[in-house]
């Protein structure tokens, strides 16, 4: 569980930073220093990105890993929204008393700039990510599964990204 909540919080930040396109840009810069330090004024804007504190996340599915999702996301100074319809009595007196309860799922996507997922894969959770649930998420939403890809319809997230409503999908 502590693997993969490092993961999530590791895609948090990656996805908020830019920093794969920041990587990229800073690798394909050529010339002597002072070229190259001219080059990373020039671009480093682009690349600003946002921080954690006062966005929300949305973390369906609040077993072990989801649960400390929830709890090191609020200790980044996030707003957490949580989401399981199955959650153990046991499990909810090891959330965080901040998390909030979100009344279903759609309500969760619709408050959240960030949302992973933890919960298995099965029939009700197969593409619980796609065209119609990215269309009630918040427009620049960041998608984070770390669970199963089956949970993620591709295609429909690859059109999101191309067509901007999804900022990134870290999987």
């Amino acid at each position: 569980a502590n693997a993969v909540k490092e993961l999530v919080v590791a895609g948090l930040l990656i996805a908020s930073r830019n920093l794969c396109a920041a990587w990229a840009y800073t690798r394909a810069l050529e010339g002597d220093a002072e070229a190259v330090e001219h080059q990373v004024e020039a671009g480093k804007k682009r690349f600003a990105g946002v921080e954690l504190p006062a966005r929300t996340l949305g973390v369906v599915g609040l077993g072990a890993i989801g649960r400390q999702v929830a709890n090191t996301a609020l200790a980044l100074g996030m707003k957490v929204v949580g989401f399981d319809p199955g959650i153990t009595v046991e499990g909810a007196w090891q959330l965080h008393s901040q998390v909030e309860q979100a009344p279903s799922v759609q309500a969760l996507f619709a408050r959240s700039d960030y949302v992973t997922f933890h919960v298995p894969l099965n029939d009700a959770t197969r593409h619980l990510v796609r065209a119609e649930t990215l269309a009630q998420m918040k427009k620049g939403v960041t998608v984070l599964n770390f669970a199963r890809a089956g949970i993620v319809d591709e295609a429909a997230i690859c059109e999101a990204l191309d067509s901007g409503r999804v900022h990134a999908y870290v999987c």
